[in-house]
């Protein structure tokens, strides 16, 4: 029989080893040829590129970045699973010496595997690609609002494969040093050698324990600034924890249960937990692999999730109202445009909650006169004005004095712990008010943080609140062209006023291209990019998913012969088909969902810290995506489970 004969046969055979090998392999060759196929549509050739190309450039950039991700992704992911691979397969190739192959004949016979495996995961993922290219583009038409018609580029087909191919064969080459010259019999009575009892080292499962609660606790206490400077340090501890967390206190935990009496002598415990302490000690890296990959993945889509569930709050056009228009000057007495938006609003079924309505004076502050500071204009408006606004946004109401004036700063400020600063932002004692030419003086008493009108999207920035007499005095020497009238919209449904706001900003025309504000227009925009990134996360994310619980899928499988051999051994001596389930279920069970909860509380402490650094409650958007990841988890579990158990045949 030739050798190709041999590695084909070899592989029809044991194709349950392989399986999510080869279905990893296939997927990050999938997602490479999707992410090319975009690269390189006509649409972003440079002399098509029109009003887009920022977002354009950006998204292409974003692709270009996802791809160098996957591939070294893979090559990590590849050059791991090959070493286990072979690791696994002693006794095979010491049989395969016994009957006079040479060292370079089986890593021939090796080659010939890892390339039928390499050729069909890269034809597999190139044709998977070729399916769903369609619903990518569809998908980047939608977020990106632009034309990408159904096109599949000759270019990312040659990349696709001649990177992976390529990048397959040459780590199937580097793994292929781990063969070594060992004696046939070391090798053949590799399997058989009494496995000693795990030792474990109290101080470094201690130190594991010690330091992951020094990182859970950074994660939780750091805000502000202090998150981006305590990021690498915090990672890099939890990191080594979790190391020491599964290569020493996760065996340190089984040990002291089956030395306790009545945990271990309660039904099928003995069994099941006598072994697991080998089994522990076995996966130990690789679990700490999954663990450290599912971690990313959980971090990575929750910070991106995050962003996009709090698109609003963190791209800075959250405002007080949903929707704002000013009139002064020419169109200070345009009563129509406004009961027409009313009228436009209920058409598309917007309902209007509130609508206030605050005359204000446009003045100019002289406070800095004699400084190499601007002069700015801004507005003053009569303390009964700001108290109904107070009001009805639940904030305390003020009281100004005649000659005094309260200065309004748009912003609340907060430090690391949470707290409003209360950093004075008027510099001066005397606040200098000047309307047509003629000057007022009023003592500035008090500050308040955080604007009662959203002023700054409508080319404001600042107010100052006056006494209702003195309010009065200055509006009586006021122009028409002095009066600002600013008009505030909240809405019942402003996320799906996007075409009545498009109609409103039509109807108004150009007069009132500097004074309509609507938060659905910037919101739209933004929450598509977001969007983009989400979706291409999720495809990264998925990416990290899969192989992390490839790698323990690869683990069981490889050593799944001793695995029949000894519950065939349970068999024999009267365990029943129900109990071996429960046994292989439990054993299974925390393989597979110990390093899914590890990394869900890495990634949850992670959350916290992105939370502080934001100032949001980030906590929700973690559950949700730890929920959907364990659906999926369930799902990878019993399907294995069911092949597991299929494979052992103990009966």
């Amino acid at each position: 029989m030739k050798i190709s004969n041999m590695a084909i046969n070899n592989v029809k055979g044991n194709l349950y080893k392989y399986i999510m090998y080869y279905l990893s392999n296939s997927f990050a060759v999938m997602a490479f040829f999707i992410f090319s196929n975009f690269v390189f549509h006509p649409a972003f050739d440079y002399k098509n590129l029109g009003g887009h190309i920022v977002a354009q450039a950006g998204a292409i950039n974003g692709m270009i970045i996802c791809q160098v991700i996957i591939v070294v992704f893979s090559i990590l992911f590849v050059g791991y699973s090959t070493s286990i691979f072979l690791r696994s397969r002693g006794k095979e190739f010491g049989l395969l010496s016994l009957y006079g192959m040479t060292r370079g004949q089986i890593k021939k016979y090796v080659m010939i595997e890892s390339t039928i495996i390499s050729f069909l995961s890269t034809i597999t993922g190139i044709l998977c690609g070729v399916v769903f290219s369609k619903l990518f583009l569809m998908a980047m038409e939608a977020f990106m609002d632009i034309s990408l018609p159904f096109n599949i580029s000759l270019k990312a087909l040659i990349l696709t494969a001649t990177v992976f191919f390529l990048l397959f064969e040459v780590v199937s080459i580097l793994m292929l040093f781990n063969i070594k010259n060992k004696e046939i019999v070391q090798q053949l009575k590799s399997a058989k050698i009494p496995k000693e009892v795990p030792k474990f080292s109290k101080k470094k499962s201690i130190l594991g324990i010690s330091l992951l609660v020094i990182g859970y606790v950074a994660a939780w206490l750091v805000k502000g600034a202090l998150v981006v400077l305590g990021m690498i340090p915090v990672t890099v501890i939890v990191i080594i924890g979790t190391y020491f967390l599964f290569t020493q206190f996760s065996i340190f935990i089984v040990n002291k249960l089956n030395k306790n009496k009545k945990f271990i002598y309660n039904k099928i415990n003995l069994v099941a937990f006598s072994q697991m302490i080998f089994k522990l000690q076995d996966t130990a890296k690789v679990l700490f692999l999954a663990a450290i990959l599912g971690a990313i993945t959980f971090t990575a889509t929750e910070t991106v999730y995050s962003f996009f569930t709090e698109v609003p709050k963190i791209s800075g056009f959250d405002t007080l109202e949903n929707m704002i228009i000013v009139q002064k000057k020419e169109t200070f007495k345009d009563t129509e445009s406004i009961d027409r938006v009313e009228e436009i609003l209920k058409k598309h079924d917007i309902k209007v909650k509130k609508h206030h309505v605050v005359k204000s004076i446009e003045v100019i502050n002289n406070s800095n006169e004699g400084s190499s500071e601007t002069i700015d204009k801004t507005l003053v408006i009569s303390n009964s004005d700001y108290n109904k606004l107070a009001i009805s946004q639940d904030r305390e109401s003020i009281s100004v004095r005649e000659g005094e004036a309260v200065y309004n700063f748009p912003y609340a400020v907060y430090d690391f712990n949470g707290k409003q600063e209360e950093i004075k932002r008027f510099p001066f004692e005397v606040a200098k008010l000047n309307l047509n030419g003629e000057n007022k003086e009023y003592r500035v008493s008090v500050e308040v943080h955080g604007g009662i009108m959203s002023l700054n999207k409508v080319g404001y920035f600042d107010l100052f609140v006056l006494n209702d007499n003195d309010y009065n005095q200055i509006l009586d020497i006021a122009n028409e062209d002095d009066i600002v009238i600013y008009n505030g919209f909240n809405l019942d449904k402003w996320k799906e006023s996007y075409d009545a706001s498009m109609e409103i900003k039509e109807m108004l025309g150009e007069k009132y291209q500097l004074s309509f504000y609507s938060q659905v227009l910037p919101y739209r925009g933004t929450r598509k990019s977001f969007g983009m990134i989400l979706f291409i996360g999720f495809f990264i994310s998925f990416l990290f998913f899969i192989a992390a619980g490839s790698i323990i899928y690869f683990k069981l499988f490889n050593e799944i012969k001793q695995d029949k051999v000894e519950y065939g051994i349970l068999r024999k001596i009267g365990a029943t088909d129900r109990e071996l389930n429960k046994i292989i279920t439990r054993q299974i069970g925390i393989i597979f969902f110990l390093p899914f909860i590890v990394s869900t509380t890495h990634s949850l402490f992670a959350l916290k810290s992105l939370s502080n650094l934001m100032e949001r409650n980030l906590l929700a958007n973690g559950i949700v995506v730890m929920l959907g990841y364990m659906v999926f988890q369930i799902i990878y579990f019993m399907i294995i489970r069911s092949v597991y158990i299929r494979k052992i045949d103990y009966r």
